[in-house]
């Protein structure tokens, strides 16, 4: 390297590794900025940052390769002032990268910039002559300027870092890693900055010398240093930056290659023609074969490197156009996100459906993500995006999605509805997605709901044509069942009618029996009648009806039983609650609710027996509640409560709740059943209200 032609290109060489990293993570950036346009200025900024940083090294490129002083002195300047207004960017970026940080004020920015414009001015000065500076304080205010700038950035980053290593996602929050690498690119600046001032190594550049101790130091140290301040930004962004970088390195190897092997070549030829040739040769070498071989170059890369085939995401598509609707919602997702972390290579992944259900696949806690999920998923976009667009969500949602190490969110919409989000895990090798694969995952996204759709369409069908099945069975079973009560009533009737004259005569030896007779009798009736009125076909007449009012007036036929229980009454009526009901149905509703609650809680000896009821107006609808208790429901009994001919009750037919169903359902309300708190059961009734016109 005593030849100085010889160390200036290869300094050159050296300088263009961080300005060629630079520019792809920079190219990287603006490719991000324009597909998806995020809301953070942190983006834009990091973007210059990139660029300028490319700009620094390309400008040292080419002061190593320029001939004269003059240009290397203009070209120095300019470098100069890139680093004043670089360092003054790059502290704006680390105020902006935390999430959890207030965006700097104007007046900081004007300081900040406002320094920048000066020190630029002033050592552009310097490097052109203009400026004076007395001799061994020509690097005073440069070297000030730089350790201020590098000292208050790293301690902006520090401060609000997370502590641990890298995680995968483009921008992710600061962490200890990156104070580290940041501080250590840094103490390589001073040290390029020590070297300089000691050796005189950009003196020596400038006028054009060959290497001396000092100048190869300064040369590896400046540009270790733009390497090593890289790596919190470029690790984040791994695949892109890699697969760019190499595949740009390698173009530009073999282009300079060929070219100078056909110049090489041609030297030698002394015919004109064949000179012209070569030169052909070498133009339709880089068009027909380097520039195609630029996309064989990268398929390789990720053959190689991230273990991603081309063929992968015609593979998925494969198996979604196998997924059979018969095999349900849940099945489905869990088929087709096992498909997607193959094709990805993914470390876990958790499909999160509208309606509360989770398919998971891998390593992936839903923990973390519990309580933020439920309240702010609808805070989300309606799009693919990955960590890099996550500062634009609410911060308690941030923070959980980077506890759960998510660095990927995909919807799942179909031209129906929004079927839930796809989040993804993965490792930092793999972090990245190349435009091919965010239009394949959207592809596969809308392939998956059109699939859920017809899944939950064909789950509809099966569902209503066993409630027909069912209703048509009900309807067999209560003709049936009328002809049997009308068959009974007779008999039971006559034989009911003997119980109670033999009941009249307390001188009877069989009196306690003849009452026992008759109760069961009396029983029997009330079955039958249940039976009667379950089969038949109800008329309703329909009126406005206060339930505050109809619940006193039904309650006050119960005290007696209610005080012989040792029941507490526990009352929340609220007055004005009109609904549109029929006013007889409704009370055989409430005293049907009544029995079964007091029943509950009689056959349970001991602990306090507690019977509330509650009318108000819930929701736009008007609600009566019954709650008691009692023992409860087991939960696997719990959703055939309301049932024909299901009882939790050994003696029980279950026709009360049934036709209590029946005629809530009739109203046009709801009744819906529930377990208490601690015990005992809930049952809530909601019924339309009456209009303020009607009334």
């Amino acid at each position: 390297m005593s030849d100085p032609a010889t160390f200036r290109l290869l300094a050159a060489a050296v300088y263009f590794v961080p300005a060629l990293l630079w520019a792809v993570f920079a190219q990287s950036i603006w490719g991000f900025l324009r597909k998806r346009r995020p809301r953070s200025r942190a983006f834009v900024v990091l973007f210059i940052v990139g660029g300028l940083v490319a700009l620094h090294y390309a400008l040292w490129v080419l002061i190593a390769l320029a001939r004269s002083r003059a240009t290397r002195v203009a070209l120095l300047a300019a470098s100069d002032a890139d680093t004043a207004v670089l360092l003054a960017l790059g502290r704006h970026f680390a105020r902006l990268w935390p999430v959890r940080a207030d965006p700097p004020r104007p007046g900081w920015l004007g300081v900040n910039y406002g320094v920048a414009a000066l020190a630029a001015i002033v050592f552009v000065l310097a490097d052109l002559g203009t400026l004076a500076l007395p001799g061994a304080t020509s690097f005073v205010p440069f070297t000030a300027y730089l350790l201020a700038m590098a000292a208050l950035t790293v301690w902006d980053v520090q401060r609000l870092a997370r502590s641990g290593a890298w995680q995968p996602g483009r921008l992710d929050e600061a962490t200890s890693a990156d104070v580290i690498a940041l501080a250590l690119g840094f103490a390589l600046v001073a040290a390029t900055v020590a070297a300089d001032s000691l050796g005189g190594a950009t003196r020596r550049l400038l006028a054009g010398g060959g290497a001396s101790p000092a100048l190869v130091a300064s040369v590896l140290l400046h540009a270790g240093a733009g390497l090593v301040v890289a790596v919190p930004f470029v690790v984040r962004d791994l695949a892109d930056t890699l697969r760019g970088f190499v595949t740009t390195a390698v173009m530009i190897a073999a282009t300079a290659g060929l070219v100078l092997g056909l110049h090489a070549l041609g030297a030698r030829v002394a015919d004109a023609e064949l000179r012209r040739l070569l030169d052909l040769v070498g133009v339709l070498g880089v068009v027909l074969v380097l520039v195609p071989a630029q996309g064989w170059l990268r398929a390789a890369i990720d053959r190689l490197v991230f273990r991603r085939s081309r063929r992968r995401w015609a593979e998925v598509h494969a198996v979604l156009h196998t997924l059979s609707p018969e095999l349900g919602v849940l099945e489905c997702c869990r088929r087709a996100l096992g498909e997607l972390a193959r094709a990805l290579q993914l470390r876990g992944a958790a499909f999160l459906l509208a309606g509360g259900e989770a398919v998971t696949h891998g390593a992936f806690a839903l923990a973390p993500l519990a309580a933020a999920w439920a309240r702010w998923a609808g805070a989300l976009p309606p799009h693919a995006f990955g960590k890099s667009r996550f500062r634009d969500l609410p911060l308690p949602l941030i923070e959980a999605l980077i506890e759960a190490d998510v660095v990927a969110i995909v919807p799942v919409v179909s031209p129906r509805r929004l079927w839930g989000h796809v989040l993804v895990r993965t490792d930092l090798l793999r972090a990245s997605f190349s435009d091919e694969d965010d239009q394949a995952i959207d592809a596969i996204a809308d392939q998956l709901g059109l699939v859920l759709d017809a899944a939950e369409l064909l789950a509809r069908t099966v569902a209503v044509e066993r409630s027909l099945a069912h209703a048509e069975k009900l309807a067999a079973i209560g003709e049936l069942a009328a002809r049997i009560a009308h068959e009974i009533r007779n008999p039971v009737t006559a034989a009911r009618s003997l119980a109670q004259q033999l009941a009249r005569e307390p001188t009877s030896p069989f009196a306690a029996e003849h009452r026992l007779i008759l109760d069961e009798l009396e029983r029997v009736e009330r079955q039958v009648a249940a039976l009667l009125r379950f089969a038949r076909r109800e008329d309703f007449r329909f009126e406005p009806v206060d339930l505050a009012e109809l619940a006193r007036a039904t309650l006050e036929a119960f005290r007696p039983r209610l005080e012989a229980g040792g029941v507490t009454l526990e009352l929340a009526l609220a007055d004005g609650v009109t609904a549109r009901a029929d006013r007889e149905k409704l009370r055989q509703v409430l005293v049907n609710l009544l029995e079964n609650a007091l029943d509950a809680m009689t056959a349970e000896a001991g602990g306090p027996r507690t019977l509330s009821v509650a009318v108000g107006n819930g929701h736009g609808a008007a609600a009566l509640e019954v709650r008691d208790s009692g023992p409860g429901v087991p939960a696997d009994a719990l959703s055939h409560l309301g049932e024909p001919f299901f009882s939790t009750k050994p003696s029980g037919t279950g026709l009360g709740l049934a036709i209590a169903r029946r005629t809530v359902e009739a109203h046009g309300g709801r009744i819906a059943l529930g377990a208490g708190k601690e015990r005992g059961l809930v049952v809530s009734i909601e019924l339309p209200l009456v209009e303020e016109s009607a009334r």
